[in-house]
């Protein structure tokens, strides 16, 4: 009795001992299954932050801020420049970025494509091309120099960085003010000079070809101007010297107290005896109009106009005697002053060639 009492003993230890194993190896289970259901966006995420280089290495840092293999509507992007769109998946993609690696902005695979051309269009080749980007170097930029091919294109490939900046340049050719040391962010998509590369639509950069420049009269003057409209008249041929024979005649009636009010009524004047004046914004005003000239400008400042300044700038070309010469003038005039600025470029053999020699630089605002 006893070795059966015994037997039965062993067999129920038995029997809880299995079930506890059993218990145990479920509830590790279950915890297994907890574990990778909490962890599988996360691993998703992760993997879709790591490239992979060319020879199978991953990296941990992404280098593309193109979106998903979904499709995407171009309307619902985000616009360089432009507000933020919280729905622009591109945000995702950034955040994912700045969690992984806080300097990837400086990692982005930089190519660039571009093309010279002059003010009419044809391509110039051998123009200078200056690059610089910013980028991990010990020095925080790096540069590369090259030239324009026969078509006028040129290249830069294979670096890493986050913001380009490109001058172009060549002897013989004038810089085009609003082109000058453009520059391209390849990371911050939101950012207004944000650029992908493109090899079929290179980006374009104008240069204008310098002409057949003349010796040209040139001078500045600040003549004193009396604040009552008494005018006085400078002759352009002679140092812009004050002279009763003068072509150019200027008046003004200005306020003359010592603190001025912040708004005050004031006109001024300019006249051209035997011919005119055209306003022009051009920034290489290098041709005079044969036409269109008025013999008189009135600048007239009344205080409660929404456009009132206290300081006008304005730009002129001027044809004047019998035959007509032509130039162009610059002139500055204070509301609250008794004196005027005047620069001026007369061509004396009445060609309309406002062009100075090609071995000068243009400096005209």
């Amino acid at each position: 009795m006893l070795c059966i009492r015994e037997f039965v003993n062993e067999s129920k230890n038995d029997k809880r001992m299995r079930r506890a194993i059993v218990l145990t190896l479920a509830l590790f289970a279950l915890a297994v299954v907890i574990g990778l259901a909490w962890r599988l966006p996360h691993l998703t995420k992760q993997s879709a932050a790591v490239s992979v280089t060319p020879g199978g290495t991953p990296s941990s840092t992404p280098l593309s801020l193109q979106s998903p293999n979904t499709p995407v509507d171009p309307a619902g992007l985000q616009k360089p420049g432009g507000p933020y769109v919280s729905s622009d998946p591109r945000w995702a993609i950034v955040r994912e970025k700045d969690r992984s690696d806080h300097n990837w902005e400086w990692r982005m695979p930089i190519n660039f494509y571009g093309r010279v051309v002059d003010q009419n269009g044809y391509p110039v080749s051998a123009a200078k091309i200056e690059f610089g980007w910013t980028d991990l170097s010990a020095s925080g930029s790096s540069a590369q120099t090259t030239f324009s091919s026969a078509d006028g294109t040129f290249s830069l490939q294979g670096r890493k960085g986050r913001v380009l900046e490109v001058d172009v340049s060549k002897d013989g050719f004038y810089k085009v003010r609003s082109e000058r040391l453009k520059s391209f962010d390849y990371a911050g998509f939101w950012e207004a000079n944000y650029y992908e590369a493109d090899p079929a639509r290179p980006v374009i950069f104008s240069l204008r070809r310098k002409g057949p420049g003349e010796i040209l009269s040139v001078g500045e003057t600040q003549p004193p101007v009396s604040a009552d409209g008494t005018p006085v008249r400078l002759d352009l041929l002679d140092s812009g010297r004050a002279s009763p024979t003068g072509q150019i005649e200027i008046a003004a009636v200005t306020n003359t107290e010592k603190y001025p009010p912040r708004r005050f009524d004031w006109r001024a004047s300019i006249t051209v005896h035997d011919g005119g004046l055209k306003e022009h914004d051009l920034e290489f005003p290098f041709e005079a109009p044969q036409d269109g000239y008025k013999p008189t400008i009135e600048l007239v400042m009344p205080e409660g106009s929404p456009d009132w300044k206290r300081v006008v700038e304005k730009g002129y070309f001027i044809r004047f005697g019998n035959p007509p010469k032509y130039g162009r003038i610059y002139i500055r005039f204070n509301g609250a002053a008794q004196k005027a600025y005047l620069r001026y470029t007369i061509n004396p053999t009445g060609s309309r060639n406002l062009e100075r020699p090609t071995d000068e630089r243009f400096s005209d605002p």
